[in-house]
């Protein structure tokens, strides 16, 4: 069990490692994908843990919004599998500019998480 006291920061470390995880995967090549993807995963696995270890803290929603979010990445995966299927080069800076738009919404939502867990805690 987590003490709810400790549960946001868990949660943001958490969050925050995966999602940096994710912009890494995105700008990164072989051999450093493989390790990034590795990463990402261990990231994934600790929300889990987190989660099955605060389900009497009702934290539900802020899973949710989380898996939600690393959703965002899904299209510049796909746009990076066709241009490696149809052997088109990729315009790198377009994908620069999407991850980093993606990671100002993540980190936003880390912010949102804090102060949506401050205001639940202190009614």
């Amino acid at each position: 069990m987590v003490k709810q006291s400790n549960f946001i920061w868990l949660f943001s470390l958490a969050y925050l490692f995966t999602v940096g995880m994710l912009l890494l995967l995105q700008l990164s090549k072989m051999p450093w994908f493989i390790v990034w993807l590795v990463l990402m995963h261990s990231g994934i696995v600790m929300l889990a843990i987190l989660k099955k270890r605060s389900k009497a803290l009702n934290t539900k929603a802020y899973f949710k919004r989380a898996y939600g979010s690393f959703a965002l990445f899904i299209p510049i995966l796909i746009y990076k599998l066709v241009a490696l299927v149809f052997s088109f080069e990729e315009n790198e800076q377009l994908v620069k500019i999407i991850s980093f738009v993606i990671i100002g919404l993540c980190l936003l939502l880390a912010v949102y998480h804090l102060f949506l867990f401050r205001k639940q805690t202190s009614s």
